[in-house]
């Protein structure tokens, strides 16, 4: 009985046994022989990795092929985590080895769980090549405890000019995921460093017809195949990556470098007197074709902060929300020009065909009824020449009620005030040249009807005036070549990795024409150059060049009208100016906010850049700046 039920428990046995293989079978048939081809693709992508090689961004050079931005060898460690079980160990043994404080377990597991291309590596750290070198053999000395941890040899912008031209080059900086989902088309990776700003930003795929020759180069690839912990062996197939073109400025290094000394030895002299002034602007254009040769911003930026990710020092600096180091004032600060603006009411007044240049104003007291302003002196009886020396505010203000708001706004606009020039660069701002249309459109009620005193004190420089000091320099530089307004541009050419072939090149461009005779601008240079001359307000400025190389300006005083500052005391200082006075080839414009006086503050920095543009032996800015200068 006992051996009976044996039997029968090991039949039942055995009958398992049997189903479990003929189950085992059929599932081997299945893997081996039906999905045979389907596996072995698998088994083909687990075995081999695509890796994407980072290309050279193309160098960016001044006029005379001074390198102002171009790329370094740096180590970038990157993990690939798709396939990898021990995730959190080599996490954890990244983080101890790179001694990072930024750089946790956490934030090692959180990027490769950020990462939507399961396969792609995700860049841990990028380190400069000295420093790299002992960070790769701690590695390796663990590579056995890493595994899908990948080390390349990749490039790195760099800027061997550091802070110079810092707003004009722009930055690069890590793509994000908005800018990757928009620029899928293009095979962006998650891994890839793109323009955020500037040049680097406009020219980061410029495109010629259907052609590509911007500054990213193509990336190249290796097909490499990997063991059982992921880490290459062997490489199967390479593709050298391109690099991308490169960019000539119109920018003359030399000048570009006396603008941002003089402009900060300017403010350091200011704030002992003013505090308050912090930051200025400047831009010199050559007044033939308007290609810029020197724009500064102040506070500077230097781009190398940001080309391997902003570190937490520099954070607070940049994104001060008084100082604005990332804001390009030259192109994006608005600013009331103060007098600055009054060869342009000249020019107005002249091209209605009712003023004479000789026509004289009486300027005193008894011309200062309200809504007039007052004017800064009693100047007696002033012509257009005398006015504009001594920066008359009644003469200007007649000369406004006499032509009216249209033709002041007509003529503003042929010089380009309160329009975007077209320059180059991302966010430009197109300031106001204010209008009666405008004014209706801006405002209700009783407000809403340009008055009398809109146009007084439009016509001197205040009231709703708003500009960049990039269209005040344009501006200047129109009246300068005789009414010509060109298209201010930084780019003069796109030349080959190799620099060899020029790509493309940019020609000088006619944006508009001023309605007025030759003899009519003629009168408003011989004006500007009476400002310089014996008794005009900038005489002190430029008393010592050489008269082969006589000086045109115009200052400005200008009411910030911000909320807040005192209408007693706060003022920026605006400086214009053309030279050589007989053929001009340059024009200035600058702005020192806070600085009040335009000659005792932005004048200063014109002066030093003239003396570099034309040769002539450098004057020292004073430690004191004279206050009685407008």
């Amino acid at each position: 009985m006992k051996d009976r039920e044996n039997v029968k428990k090991l039949n039942i046995f055995f009958g398992v046994i049997v189903v479990i293989f003929i189950v085992l079978g059929l599932r081997l048939f299945q893997l081996q022989v039906v999905q045979a081809d389907a596996y072995a693709h698998l088994s083909d992508k687990n075995k081999f990795r695509i890796t994407s090689i980072a290309a050279r961004r193309g160098n960016i050079y001044d006029r005379n092929k001074e390198v102002l931005a171009t790329s370094k060898p740096v180590f970038t460690i990157s993990l690939t985590g798709g396939e990898i079980e021990e995730k959190e160990s080599v996490a954890a043994l990244m983080a101890e080895i790179l001694q990072d404080p930024e750089i946790t377990q956490e934030s090692i597991l959180q990027s490769l769980e950020d990462q939507s291309r399961r396969y792609e590596p995700v860049v841990i750290k990028r380190l400069p090549y000295d420093e790299g070198i002992q960070m790769v053999s701690r590695i390796e000395e663990k590579r056995e405890d890493l595994p899908g941890v990948v080390i390349r040899e990749e490039p790195m912008r760099y800027y061997p000019q550091g802070e110079l031209a810092g707003h004009i080059i722009g930055t690069v900086g890590l793509i994000n995921q908005e800018e990757l989902e928009t620029l899928e088309e293009y095979n962006y990776g998650r891994n890839d460093w793109i323009g955020k700003t500037g040049l680097e930003k406009t020219f980061e795929r410029f495109e010629q017809g259907n052609k590509e020759i911007g500054l990213r180069g193509k990336h190249g690839a290796d097909q490499v195949e990997v063991n059982a912990k992921h880490q290459p062996v062997s490489t199967w197939s390479h593709k050298d990556p391109i690099p991308g073109n490169s960019l000539m400025l119109t920018i003359d290094a030399k000048l570009q470098s006396v603008m941002e000394t003089s402009i900060e030895e300017t403010l350091l002299r200011l704030q002992k007197q003013r505090p308050k002034a912090k930051a200025g602007a400047g831009v010199l254009i050559d007044v033939k074709t308007g290609a810029i040769l020197a724009m500064a911003s102040a506070p500077y930026l230097n781009p190398n902060d940001f080309a391997n990710g902003l570190s937490p020092d520099k954070v607070s600096y940049y994104w001060d929300e008084k100082l604005k180091p990332t804001f390009n004032r030259a192109i994006a600060g608005t600013y009331p020009p103060g007098s600055t603006f009054k060869p342009m009411t000249g020019l107005a007044a002249l091209a209605s065909g009712e003023i004479s240049p000789l026509d004289t104003v009486y300027c005193g007291p008894s011309n200062w009824a309200k809504p007039r302003a007052r004017c800064t002196g009693t100047h007696g009886n002033v012509n257009l020449y005398r006015a504009m020396a001594v920066s008359c505010n009644t003469y200007f203000q007649e000369m406004g009620q006499r032509i009216g708001i249209d033709q002041l706004h007509k003529t503003g606009q042929e010089l380009g005030l309160g329009q975007l020039t077209g320059i180059e660069l991302p966010g430009e701002a197109t300031g106001l040249l204010p209008s009666k249309e405008w004014k209706e459109a801006s405002f209700t009620g009783w407000e809403s009807t340009w008055r009398i005193y809109d146009t007084y004190f439009m016509s001197m420089g205040q009231g709703y005036n708003l500009y960049t000091p990039l269209q005040l320099a344009n501006y200047v530089a129109t009246i300068a070549n005789g009414g010509t307004r060109m298209k201010p541009y930084l780019v003069d050419k796109i030349i080959s990795s190799d620099g060899e072939t020029v790509l493309t090149e940019f020609q000088p461009t006619v944006a508009g024409k001023v309605d007025a005779t030759d003899q009519m601008i003629d009168e408003i240079k011989k004006a500007m150059r009476a400002v310089t001359e014996p008794g005009g307000a900038a005489y002190s400025l430029f008393k010592d060049f050489p008269s082969s190389i006589g000086v045109a300006a115009k200052t400005g005083t200008a009411q910030t009208g911000l909320p807040g500052d005192d209408n007693s005391k706060d003022y920026h200082g605006v400086f214009v100016a053309f030279a050589p006075y007989d053929d001009p080839e340059v024009a200035f414009a600058g702005l020192m906010e806070y600085g009040y006086h335009g000659g005792s503050s932005a004048g200063l920095v014109a002066k030093a850049v003239f003396e570099e543009y034309f040769k002539l032996k450098r004057q020292p800015i004073p430690d004191t700046l004279p206050s009685s200068m407008e």
